[in-house]
């Protein structure tokens, strides 16, 4: 029976400032994702939208989107949007400073984790590969609330670490500290799932290994934290309480209305979220054979295990599932797959990067062969778009094959692995450079803002485009369905801006004054004959146009 080693001893001649410039590297890279680039759909553009209702309506205890009350999650990154657009104006960067900023803290945690588990060389390993890793890389410049609760969830559990490694309550106070604000970015669910991984890590040890973890001092901490808002939002809204713990908790875990998916969701695409690291482990079944037996895991090894098993296997067992719903597990992931593959490499076993690199040799012309014919045969305004980042991405994916077969058969494994890490960043940033292929409506929002005067009205036809409301600055009437704000369009009487039929909008058409409304194309072919006076084409976006019912309110047309 193999047991993995304890690489720290080793030496490898690595230093702590490596890490440190790894983790500079990537908010270099993180900073031009997030910069300029228009909010996506639909999550971008709802949660500026919420930060800048709290901005105007000076109401940071009730979030509201569209001016009605949301409460699908809790306040905390609505309040650091919010503080980013005071400091920075209403910018995309802005936007989604909170996402990258927990995108940077959670590489160090990671870093600081993998270091202390297992030495540097496994910590800079494991920082390169997560950022660069698509489902992480790409979330940390969005702006969701995946992000700045993985930072947390991390962060809490590197504390959980430091205290059952080296004692002190001062660690097990700052666990329920970080644990508090992940339920302040996404509910209770946090604390289940770092009070479960952190039990299920401890408890084998007996009681006396648990007892130092029931500490007042840190319920206290984190009651603090967690609680108020709670509690003040649930004072001063009685609703609250069901829609958000029945609906948006409990029955979305158990329901499958919403994003249902097979128990067996997350398994395929946990290697390819780290890829293309994760890839070639996944390449390697010998090396993972060894490394999976639990018999042969040092201390620090069944930490993270259980820690990401948690992860994934709670998610696996929810009727709904989303991608990013495993992103909290991608850190100890990281760490793992950093420590197997230098494991290999140490071993001299490169069979896992000898077959990634064949994939990449493979996959290089397949791109580029997907830009050349996709066009052809597919009109999609998206795939048009994104044609020529493909065959950006071909060529470094090929050369970085190329460069890996090379180094391999000179018996250079470690420059494989630098060489894997440099191309996969270049074809990581093709991918940032390529983002405004992604569904966004900013040219809309824009002209919207430029043509909108006091008195005009703004309306969503069967459409529910969550930028409109951040870039015009105005609330927008839904005409056809009330979409995610159902239920907050019945706390109070909102009838004037949520039209149930087309028998209103015909009526309001034809009233005095402007109407601007945004149609999916077909919809407004389909109206077209009914709407009168004739509607006047301002804009159109991708399936969408922006119209209004006249240019002047004297009626000109």
């Amino acid at each position: 029976m193999t047991r993995l080693p304890d690489t720290r001893s080793a030496p490898n001649g690595i230093g702590a400032w490596p890490i440190a410039a790894a983790v500079l590297g990537a908010a270099a890279l993180y900073g031009f994702g997030a910069h300029g680039f228009a909010l996506s759909e639909p999550d971008e553009g709802r949660y500026a939208e919420i930060a800048r209702e709290m901005l105007v309506r000076r109401d940071w205890l009730t979030p509201h989107l569209n001016f009605v009350k949301y409460f699908e999650k809790p306040p905390l990154v609505y309040w650091a949007t919010a503080l980013a657009f005071v400091g920075l104006g209403s910018s995309e960067l802005a936007a989604r400073l909170p996402s990258v900023l927990g995108a940077l803290a959670t590489l160090a945690f990671t870093g600081w984790l993998a270091r202390r588990l297992y030495g540097n060389a496994t910590a800079l390993l494991a920082v390169v590969l997560l950022a660069i890793s698509p489902l992480f890389g790409l979330l940390a410049v969005v702006l969701t609330l995946d992000m700045a609760l993985t930072a947390f969830m991390t962060g809490a559990m590197c504390c959980a670490w430091q205290a059952v490694s080296s004692g002190g309550r001062t660690w097990i106070r700052l666990t329920y500290a970080l644990t508090a604000l992940a339920v302040l970015v996404k509910g209770p669910v946090a604390a289940v799932l770092i009070g479960a991984a952190v039990f299920l890590f401890v408890a084998p040890q007996g009681w006396r290994a648990l007892r130092p973890w029931i500490v007042w001092r840190g319920l206290a901490l984190g009651a603090a934290i967690g609680l108020p808002w709670f509690i003040a939002v649930g004072l001063r809204n009685p609703e609250f309480w069901h829609y958000f713990i029945v609906d948006q908790h409990l029955t979305r875990y158990v329901s499958k209305r919403e994003h249902g998916q097979p128990i067996w969701y997350f398994l395929p695409i946990l290697p390819v979220a780290l890829a293309p690291f994760g890839l070639a482990a996944l390449c390697d079944p010998a090396a993972l054979r060894a490394a999976g037996d639990p018999r042969t895991w040092t201390r620090g090894t069944r930490f993270c295990a259980i820690w990401a098993s948690v992860i994934v296997v709670f998610f696996s067992l929810s009727a709904g599932k989303l991608l990013t719903y495993v992103l909290p597990a991608l850190p100890p992931l990281a760490v793992l797959c950093a420590r197997l593959t230098l494991w290999s490499v140490a071993r001299g076993r490169d069979a896992g990067l000898q077959r990634a690199a064949w994939l990449l040799l493979l996959g290089g012309p397949l791109l580029g062969l997907c830009a050349a014919v996709l066009p052809l045969v597919n009109d999609h305004h998206r795939v048009q778009a994104g044609a020529p980042f493909f065959f950006a991405g071909a060529v470094p994916l090929f050369a970085t094959g190329v460069a890996m077969r090379r180094l391999l058969t000179a018996g250079r494994a470690r420059a494989a692995l630098i060489a894997l890490a440099a191309g996969w960043t270049a074809v990581f940033a093709v991918a940032l450079a390529g983002r405004d292929v992604a569904n966004a409506y900013r040219p809309l929002g824009l002209a919207a803002r430029a043509a909108l005067r006091p008195e005009d009205r703004l309306a969503l036809y069967h459409n529910f485009v969550q930028g409109m409301a951040f870039y015009t600055g105005r609330r927008v009437i839904m005409i056809g369905g009330r979409s995610e704000l159902k239920f907050g369009s019945l706390q109070g009487d909102h009838a004037a801006w949520f039209w149930p039929s087309d028998a209103d909008l015909l009526r309001e058409w034809k009233a005095p004054g402007r109407l601007f409304v945004v149609f999916n194309r077909k919809d407004l072919d389909r109206l077209r004959p009914a709407l009168d006076p004739p509607p006047i084409e301002v804009i159109g976006k991708d399936t969408k146009v922006l119209v209004v019912n006249r240019r002047s309110v004297t009626g000109d047309q």
